[in-house]
């Protein structure tokens, strides 16, 4: 859904609401088999009902959810923006022997990301990047996919965050795919904290994208102390 995509209008034609897109980067690499992929299907799941309250709950944003699946190669497993509040959420699964190569699913997000492919009027999406390990990318390929994605105003412009399953899985590189001082990595320790982790991370999606958002004040409140001076993450609002 891009820039053909109907949106409700207010009486006289106005549009009522922005649109706002939500991509998830989940890890399906092979030590992700087995309570971990259940944990994280629930959680997505979860996190996909509060953004559903949440959008019914406030008038200014519409919000719409792609997912990639990644591991050696990434793929689309929700391609088309699809609107959050009629998402049936489908189970990831590992990929047997599956790496954790990002680099190629940043390229493919940004894609998704590309001038045409988000509407001019949208509000900064945000990029939830989810793993248990740490990126497996042949030299350069991290860096590669993400200076892609940092090279398209919108994935530039986007709320990221991370998401560590296990304290293995937390690095250097989740802080530079972030690209935010402001922003932690969110740990979950155990599995059964991924799901009260993306919860968090739903509120953070939709408190900073309300009008005049600070989105250090927002994390500092949701995730802690802080050491950037935080700015208005809605200065220039959109992704433009």
């Amino acid at each position: 859904m891009t820039a053909g995509v109907a949106y409700s209008r207010m009486p006289g034609g106005g549009i009522s609401r922005r649109p706002l897109h939500v991509i998830i980067l989940a890890d399906c690499s092979g030590s992700t088999k087995g309570e971990k992929i259940q944990a994280l299907n629930y959680a997505i799941s979860d996190m996909l009902t509060y953004l559903q309250e949440w959008e019914r709950d406030q008038e200014q944003a519409q919000v719409f959810v792609r997912a990639i699946a990644f591991a050696t190669e990434p793929r689309w497993h929700i391609r088309d923006p699809v609107p959050v509040a009629g998402i049936r959420w489908k189970p990831l699964q590992p990929v047997t022997r599956g790496l954790t190569n990002m680099g190629p699913a940043f390229t493919l997000a940004a894609e998704a990301l590309a001038p045409g492919q988000i509407e001019r009027r949208a509000l900064r999406p945000a990029l939830l990047l989810i793993t248990d390990g740490l990126a497996t990318d042949p030299p350069g390929g991290f860096e590669a996919g993400l200076a892609t994605l940092l090279a398209q105003p919108a994935g530039k412009a986007a709320l990221r965050m991370s998401v560590a399953i296990g304290e293995q899985a937390q690095s250097e590189a989740l802080n530079r795919f972030i690209g935010d001082p402001s922003v932690p990595v969110i740990l979950a320790g155990r599995t059964e904290d991924i799901a009260d982790r993306l919860k968090a991370v739903s509120l953070a999606v939709s408190k900073v994208s309300e009008t005049g958002a600070d989105r250090g004040a927002v994390m500092r409140r949701l995730f802690g102390p802080a050491d950037a001076v935080p700015g208005n993450v809605f200065d220039q609002d959109t992704i433009v």
